[in-house]
This record gives structure tokens, C-alpha cells and sequence, in this order.
């Protein structure tokens, strides 16, 4: 059947606009300086001490008169020497920063820029820490909760899922994995030592990629960057997470070009598959029981567009299979579940008939209605 010259056209410009972008981001991670302060700039483990008791710490999901808490960040710098930088911290995050689900819920460290000079701190003002959370203070009976090594496999997995989109695309959170040390201030004796990551602030991926960052119910649909948004649904679809909506921006942000075009940002991956936390679970109203099953929440596009962007994900696969097995800490069991996990995507991928029944099957109608593409979830 003849599509008629009109829809002809369309067709061949949507390709056009996506082989584009995939030159766009292939341009953009080589000149990409990874982000304007050597935070970020390796991968090698950063030690660190922050003293502080998560028990005094006030949680703004549980008051409203909730401040920064004064303290001081110590490591030891490139000479050996020990360094201290005096910091403020405030708890952020939702169901993490409840007493009842997290003992070490995720913080806020905000930094004094004329005291981080020379070091890898140097032009931060603001940054998120994702702790490894640790056992909630009510969860269940004792005997029943988690081990601490269990927290810290979540925390591990979630730092993966954002090493794993720095390789899709440059329009992603940086992140750098951390060894913390809690001191006690009241119980010197007392020191408790854990994973953590600092992940980039949102306005550092927009400005070393050309983009402002927009204020939250910005969304235009007429200004979404369709291509850029299945490139973000895939990679959910990838880790197993339905915990987000473009329409909703939860747990996505929006960044613009100079033209205008909107480009998501996500983050918060502690819900999907890939991390595979007890606590979670898929977003409600799916077909789906278990946050190890996959549901593909993207716009749709043409057959053509949609095999542009698979594609770009195939070539990727060996550089996500080096970063899985290139994160610490991960037991052998723990590293090949993920790679498992991983696997499992890619033969999505390399199948017509699963691509078809998996993902353009249940693609989302465009334009969006008014509802998003998921009902609101705890997380």
C-alpha cells in the first residue's frame, strides 16, 4: 500500500532527525570532559569521612522545619596528607528518607567553593550522596531484615545502572563511588564504613552539553525530543525500571537546547530489575508482578527510527558488558546475575518477534494523553 508523498516525507525525516542525533551523541562523548570538576574524572575509589549520627539528623518527609546540619568532609589528598572540608548536609530522597525504611537515608552535601580549591571537590557547591541506606528502623522483626552486605549491593547495582547510561549517552549523570566513613561524634569509638556515590547535579549536565536545565512542569509535548525520549526508555527498559514518566517528570528532569527541544534526564534507579531491591516493585497498573520483568514504557516510533535506535544499543553492548564487570565490590554471584540481566536485554534486541511482542507492541501512543505513562509509586 502506497503511504501517499506527505507520509512519505514524514517518514524520511524522522530518520533523518534520528541519525542526527545519534551523530550528536556520538560527537558529544568525544569532546565530552566528563564535567566541569576532576570529581568525576575517574573512577578510582574515593575515600572519605563525614562524621555525623543518622539518628539526629532531621528528615524533611517527617518536618517541615528541616535545615542543613553543619560538618565536615575529611579524606586524604594525592600527597598522603589528610584534608578537611567544612560541608553542610541535609537528607533528600523520598522513600529512602524515612525513618522506618532507611537507618542511612540519602543526603544532600552542600560545599563551600572557596575551600575546595586543588581539591576533587574543586567547583561543587551542591551534590547528592546515595548512601547504601541500611536496615530500616521498623521493617520487620529483626531475624528478617536484610544484611548489611544485601544494602550494599543495592547501592553497588544503582551505581552501575549509572555507569551504564554514561555509555549510551553524555546526556547523563556522572557518578563516583565512594568508601565513607560515619565517626560518631558522640561515640568516637564507634565507626561505621560504607559504599556511597556522589552523582553529578542536574544544572552540570546541562551546562557541558550545551543545555539549560528547566524548572519542574515544563513538559511540552510538541517540544519533546521523541527520539531522545525512547533512547531514555530503552535504557529503562534495559535496567527493569518503570519507576519514572517523561509526561510526569518523575524521576526525570528536562533539559533544553538552543532551539528549544526538551531532552529527559533520569535518575534514581533503585527501583528497577537491575538493582533488584527488596523493597521494590513494578509501578502499578502494569502486566508485570515482579521488578526483574521487563515493561517498555517508551513513545512509539516507526519500525525504522526504533531499529536506528536499537541499533545504537547493540553497538554499545560490549563496552556495558566491560562496565559491569569493571564495578567493585560486587560478589561473583551478585556480578553474574547482572551480566545475566543484561544478556537478557540484548536477545530482546536481536529478536524480531521479542522486539516486537516486548517493546513495539507495548509502545506508548503519541501524542501523550493526559495521564502518564505510569500511576504514582513510592520510591
Amino acid at each position: 500500500m502506497n503511504k501517499g508523498p506527505a507520509l512519505q516525507r514524514k517518514s524520511e525525516q524522522a530518520v533523518v532527525r534520528i541519525l542526527a542525533l545519534l551523530s550528536l551523541l556520538a560527537a558529544m562523548a568525544i569532546s565530552d570532559v566528563r564535567a566541569d570538576t576532576p570529581l568525576f574524572e575517574s573512577h578510582n575509589i574515593l575515600k572519605i569521612a563525614i562524621p555525623l549520627d543518622f539518628a539526629t539528623l532531621c528528615r524533611p518527609r517527617e518536618s517541615d522545619d528541616c535545615d542543613y546540619t553543619p560538618t565536615v568532609l575529611e579524606f586524604v589528598d594525592e600527597h598522603g596528607d589528610q584534608q578537611s572540608l567544612p560541608i553542610e548536609i541535609r537528607i533528600r530522597g523520598g522513600w529512602r528518607s524515612l525513618t522506618k525504611n532507611c537507618s542511612a537515608p540519602l543526603l544532600f552535601i552542600q560545599f563551600d567553593e572557596q575551600t575546595t580549591e586543588g581539591t576533587p571537590f574543586a567547583g561543587q557547591s551542591l551534590l547528592p550522596l546515595t548512601t547504601h541506606c541500611g536496615r530500616g528502623l521498623s521493617l520487620t522483626a529483626s531475624r528478617d531484615r536484610q544484611l548489611p552486605s544485601v544494602w550494599e549491593r543495592y547501592l553497588l547495582r544503582e551505581y552501575l545502572a549509572h555507569r551504564l547510561y554514561n555509555v549510551i549517552t553524555p546526556v547523563s549523570l556522572n557518578a563516583r563511588l565512594v568508601r565513607i566513613t560515619y565517626p560518631n561524634p558522640d561515640k568516637p569509638s564507634r565507626k561505621i564504613e560504607n559504599y556511597a556515590f556522589f552523582s553529578e547535579h542536574f544544572e552540570s549536565v546541562a551546562a557541558r552539553n550545551g543545555f539549560t536545565l528547566l524548572e519542574r512542569g515544563s513538559f511540552d509535548p510538541e517540544k519533546l525530543d521523541r527520539d531522545a525520549a525512547v533512547i531514555v526508555a530503552l535504557f529503562e527498559f534495559m535496567i527493569g525500571n518503570t519507576d519514572f514518566s517523561i509526561l510526569r517528570e518523575r524521576n526525570i528532569v528536562l533539559l533544553q537546547d538552543s532551539t528549544g527541544a526538551q531532552f529527559p534526564l533520569p535518575y534514581d534507579f533503585d527501583m528497577s530489575g537491575l538493582v533488584d531491591a527488596e523493597y521494590a516493585g513494578p509501578a502499578p497498573d502494569l502486566p508485570i508482578d515482579d521488578v526483574r520483568d521487563r515493561y517498555y514504557l517508551g513513545y512509539c516510533l516507526s519500525a525504522t527510527g526504533m531499529g536506528l535506535l536499537t541499533t545504537h544499543y547493540l553497538e554499545k553492548q560490549s563496552q556495558l558488558v566491560s562496565v559491569v564487570k569493571s564495578v567493585p565490590g560486587l560478589e561473583k554471584k551478585n556480578l553474574r546475575s547482572a551480566l545475566r540481566y543484561l544478556d537478557a536485554f540484548f536477545d530482546i534486541l536481536e529478536s524480531d518477534d521479542l522486539r516486537e511482542r516486548q517493546i513495539i507492541e507495548d509502545c506508548q501512543p503519541w501524542p501523550p494523553g493526559t495521564i502518564g505513562q505510569t500511576n504514582e509509586v513510592e520510591g
